[in-house]
């Protein structure tokens, strides 16, 4: 009888989340706006864990966070192509999430991916394309390509968001030049910059932020703008005139990833918070929320009915569907070169 209930005892304990008997604190660093409330309220409850959450607007600012030490953060939300540039700079704790059990329902072509190819790093949070937004009611003429961005209509001049995210600027201008992402060759990357300064008389503001990005479309401050396609649907809710572009160069993806930053005071916090997100119907309230394209199988029987038809989450047979890639120190180089020059 002892042995017995010296089992139970035992079954018990490992059926409790590990981050219960820790800290009951988490302190999360991602894209601005990308966790509900409810969904935080929701692993609270079930966990006592209370999280708090603070932001950045691009892949290059998270970087400078963590490089500075990171301000204790225990997750953060990188896009999958600066998960290389953290693994090198010794940014990351290994926590070989592809051991875990949750890891399974990760969709197969997001498992153990050129980013993380051991799975030791990073689980996906959520997916998706960039592409531009515009204002249809305002805008009639042709949208099959990136140049109603680059040499926009008079109706669309002085109404333009570009991110401030240098690779991302960058990516999107490389698909419509036909130049390869990540190029270190000094010419083309004066064919970009020389693109970006032509267009830039007519950018009204350049911010990554979805959430002023959708109020600005939404109010009518803007009219065109580059757009994540999950984004781009919420700001449609709000503006039933806004549609997501296709054009015939193709649209960028991306995978947001969590990861653990090296020195995470929480770190069986972490672990319990990337397991919660990656089950099926915790990863549906994500993406019911943020519109994006979930990596984690067996979501559907829990997702709103306006995602299963949504024009922003369905990419037309034929697009050209580029992942964003991670670049050598000669490209950033470049990179942050054409950024201060554009700025100036």
């Amino acid at each position: 009888m002892s042995k017995l209930i010296a089992s139970l005892g035992t079954s018990l304990l490992l059926s409790l989340p590990l981050a219960v008997q820790a800290a009951e604190k988490l302190n999360v660093v991602s894209w601005s706006g990308y966790f509900s409330p409810e969904i935080l309220a929701k692993f609270q409850k079930q966990t006592g864990i209370e999280v708090t959450v603070d932001s950045y607007d691009s892949n290059e600012t998270l970087l400078a966070k963590l490089k500075q030490g990171g301000t204790g953060y225990d997750v953060a939300i990188p896009s999958h192509q600066f998960i290389p540039i953290l693994i090198k700079e010794q940014l990351l704790e290994r926590f070989d999430p592809a051991k875990q059990p949750y890891y399974a329902s990760v969709v197969d072509n997001l498992k153990n991916p050129t980013w993380d190819p051991e799975g030791a790093y990073s689980v996906p949070f959520i997916w998706g394309t960039t592409s531009v937004v515009l204002n249809g009611e305002r805008y009639k003429g042709p949208s099959d390509s990136y140049k109603v961005l680059y040499e926009p209509p008079a109706e669309l001049q002085g109404r333009i968001n570009m991110f401030d995210s240098v690779s991302e600027v960058i990516d999107m201008a490389s698909l419509y030049l036909n130049i390869p992402l990540c190029s270190e060759d000094p010419k083309q990357m004066q064919q970009i910059l020389g693109l970006l300064k032509a267009q830039k008389p007519f950018v009204k503001t350049y911010s990554s932020k979805a959430g002023a990005i959708r109020e600005n479309l939404a109010a009518g401050e803007i009219d065109m703008s580059m757009f994540w396609g999950g984004s781009s649907m919420r700001a449609r809710e709000m503006k039933p005139g806004l549609k997501y572009l296709y054009p015939k160069e193709g649209v960028l993806a991306w995978v947001d990833n969590m990861v653990i930053p090296k020195g995470s005071k929480n770190p069986a916090n972490a672990k319990a918070f990337i397991a919660f997100l990656s089950q099926p119907e915790n990863a549906a309230m994500t993406q019911n929320f943020l519109k994006h394209q979930s990596p984690i199988k067996g979501v559907e029987p829990f997702l709103d009915a306006g995602l299963k038809d949504a024009p922003e989450l369905h990419i037309p047979e034929g697009t050209k569907v580029v992942f964003s890639q991670t670049c050598g120190e000669g490209a950033i180089r470049l990179a942050d070169r054409l950024w201060t020059n554009l700025m100036r």
